[in-house]
This record gives C-alpha cells, sequence and structure tokens, in this order.
C-alpha cells in the first residue's frame, strides 16, 4: 500500500512537468495569433517590439531582416494597403516553432512596398514559422505568394 501511495504521489508531483511543453506551446501559438491579429490586422505596429526578442532574425526568400528593418518592411505594407487584414488560417506547434497559415487582404490604395497605388483589392496565402525564446518571437521564416498579389494589383498581366 505505501509502495502504491508513494507512486502515486510522484506522478502526481510530475504532472505539471508533463505539462509544461504543450503549455509552452499553447502561449506560443497564442502569441503568434495575437502579434497577427493585434499587431499586423489593426496596424498598431507601435507594438511590434512587445512580440520580438531584440535580436529578432527574419528570412524570407534571399532576404534576412532585423527587427527595424522588419518592422519598416511591415509600415510600407500597411502604407500599400491601409485596410489590409490578415486571418489566421490555423497555427501548429513543435518545440519553439510556430507555423501560422494565414491569408492577408486588402487594397492597394497607395504607393508602398515600391509599387504604385493601383486601387485594386488583393488577397493571398502566406505561411509563416515563427522560433519563440522566452516568450518572444526571436526568429521567423516567411513563405508569400506575392506573384499572386501583383498580379491582383493589376502591376504583372493575368495568369494564362
Amino acid at each position: 500500500m505505501r509502495k502504491g501511495s508513494l507512486l502515486l504521489l510522484l506522478f502526481a508531483i510530475s504532472l505539471p512537468g508533463l505539462a509544461q511543453p504543450g503549455s509552452e506551446q499553447e502561449r506560443n501559438k497564442a502569441g503568434a495569433r495575437s502579434f497577427f491579429e493585434e499587431v499586423l490586422s489593426r496596424g498598431q505596429l507601435e507594438k511590434y517590439g512587445e512580440f520580438h526578442s531584440k535580436d529578432f532574425v527574419a528570412h524570407a526568400g534571399d532576404r534576412t531582416a532585423t527587427l527595424e528593418e522588419d518592422l519598416a518592411y511591415a509600415r510600407e505594407e500597411r502604407k500599400a494597403l491601409p485596410d489590409m487584414i490578415f486571418k489566421v488560417n490555423r497555427t501548429v506547434a513543435e518545440k519553439d516553432l510556430v507555423a501560422v497559415h494565414f491569408t492577408v487582404s486588402g487594397t492597394n490604395t497607395q504607393a508602398g512596398m515600391g509599387f504604385p497605388a493601383t486601387g485594386k483589392k488583393i488577397a493571398s496565402d502566406g505561411v509563416t514559422i515563427f522560433r519563440f525564446k522566452d516568450g518572444k518571437i526571436c526568429e521567423e521564416w516567411n513563405v508569400f505568394d506575392m506573384l499572386t498579389v501583383m498580379r491582383q494589383a493589376g502591376l504583372l498581366p493575368p495568369k494564362q
């Protein structure tokens, strides 16, 4: 009886430790979703630093950016698409990584990102993978269909 009670007590004590990785993953998923919904969708770019570590690095294609450079790019996106909205379609977490599949939409009413204003509505999907450290985004990989965006904005001929 004592052995059984002792084993049960040890098991109960170890439960919080077993649950920790799932809890951390859920916190990271919530942080990723909040970043998209609060900062990017609502244009609250002044909150950018609250979600990122100071040594943050972004990777997109052949481009690598610091936190300041990534924020400047986000400002250019918001300038070109002032009504830009991000819809988080799904999030998946593993260890310290969170993948976010999103749809971005908006109207290209102003020049920005090196493109002229066209007045056209755009919508396209993308995927961002965040790496979290101590509850902050410290690294990001982003894949986005800019070809579709340029076609929808009327900057390239439509797909044939």
